[in-house]
């Protein structure tokens, strides 16, 4: 399988290096809706060290969920698909068995299927037909990855196919805590495409891949942008379940759509293209609901970020008052990222050197409380100090320059009333 990681930005934070096209991007061109959304799911790195992202795709029937996902089997990547209506809760759970006086969970015989392989999907058709005690016992399996006390392969991922609620008949609705542990999408085949493939056929999805490595690296700058968002519109961080079919807000879908929108980013999309922002968008939706997605993504549109790390290395340069408050925010938590890197480092000083000039800049903007927080917190992690030992053993003209500057920003009399109310 070819390596489709690419990393041009989702969003431009500093000039990068243009890449040629996406080649998953451009192998996503006929296939059916929702699939290409599916398939960054998949391919996500998720919380807990495992892969994936679990997805429940809703689709009418006949449209393909189930051969598309069964397509998807290869023989390295498993696909065991179960119809989750025809299963007892013990399935899932494990069945209780008293062993020496003590009760174990022995697992089915599906789990099996994935003792001999790194990568697989669990392909749970008909989700809806589930009564709520299979629903249940399905909640750990979908989100821990854990059948019972057995856990499933890293690599297994978990898929869900259901009937829109308009179209059920004789199902049950997916209880909130179930519906919380997927990335809802929308799946359908659009006309053209079905006139498309009586003539040449069907194209197989094709799973992207992530380096994990890099996506974690990025991940906390997808973090700071969502607490600034956060910061902005705190009442988002949650959404009532009854108010949204599918997706909706609380801190596990805000996890979700953290990892999603990094590993986004490191495929190539940008907001800056329709095709584009319809898959972010879907995706982020399928996690908050879309009264949350909406904003979040034209919040995201427009956020001018500066590189923190090309900043404290002196090669960008950064006008503070440019920022706006939400922008400045996020812009100092980037900055102390890379500068608590430093504080055993060679460049503690120089990047200390400059980080102090920008939050004396910004105290001159009239902004100081806006990067209290921040302050506070590289202050807290023993930086002055580290800062002071450093300058000491650079002389007393960078020694003289370095204390002036701590005092310029650290005597100032609303950041001491600030600390002093939180400490």
């Amino acid at each position: 399988m070819p390596n489709f990681h690419r990393s041009s930005g989702l969003i431009t934070l500093h000039p990068r290096t243009r890449h040629p096209p996406n080649e998953f991007i451009l192998e996503t061109k006929h296939l059916p809706t929702g699939a290409e959304a599916l398939l960054i799911a998949l391919a996500t790195p998720a919380p807990q060290g495992l892969t994936g992202i679990p997805v429940l795709l809703w689709g009418r029937p006949g449209v393909g969920k189930s051969s598309f996902i069964e397509g998807l089997a290869h023989e390295e990547l498993r696909v065991t698909t179960l119809i989750a209506s025809i299963h007892d809760p013990t399935d899932f759970s494990g069945l209780p068995v008293l062993e020496g006086g003590k009760v174990r969970y022995a697992v089915p015989e599906w789990v099996s299927d994935f003792a001999e392989v790194t990568d697989g999907i669990l392909f749970l058709d008909e989700l809806s037909t589930a009564p709520p005690s299979v629903q249940a016992a399905l909640l750990r399996v979908v989100f821990e990855r854990k059948v019972g006390f057995t856990p499933l392969p890293a690599g297994v991922r978990i898929v869900a196919a259901a009937n829109p609620p308009d179209l059920m008949v004789g199902g049950w609705e997916l209880s909130p805590p179930l519906r919380n542990r997927f990335v809802h999408l929308q799946w359908d085949i659009p006309e053209q495409l079905y006139l498309r493939s009586l003539t040449e056929g069907w194209e197989r999805g094709v799973l992207p891949r992530i380096d994990a490595q890099e996506h974690a690296r990025r991940l906390g700058e997808w973090k700071l942008r969502i607490n600034g968002f956060l910061r902005l519109r705190p009442d988002s961080l949650h959404s009532d379940p009854d108010e949204n079919r599918f997706g909706f807000a609380s801190p596990r879908s805000w996890d979700f759509a953290a990892v999603l929108l990094c590993s986004c980013e490191l495929l190539g999309y940008t907001l800056g293209q329709a095709a584009d922002q319809r898959v972010v968008l879907d995706l982020v939706a399928g996690c908050l609901g879309e009264a949350t997605a909406i904003p979040l993504v034209e919040y995201l549109a427009n956020l001018r970020l500066p590189d923190p790390e090309r900043v404290l290395a002196g090669t960008d340069a950064v006008d503070i008052s440019s920022l706006d408050d939400a922008e400045l925010y996020v812009f100092f938590y980037g900055l102390n990222a890379y500068l608590r890197q430093e504080l055993d480092g060679d460049r503690l000083l120089p990047y200390s050197m400059v980080y102090l000039q920008l939050a004396s800049e910004a105290f001159a903007d009239g902004r100081r409380d806006i990067i209290f927080v921040p302050l506070k917190e590289m202050a807290r992690a023993g930086w002055i100090t580290r800062l002071s030992a450093a300058a000491g053993g650079a002389g007393p003209q960078v020694q003289g320059e370095v204390v002036e500057q701590i005092q310029r920003v650290f005597s100032d009399d609303a950041f001491s009333e600030f600390v002093d109310v939180l400490a």
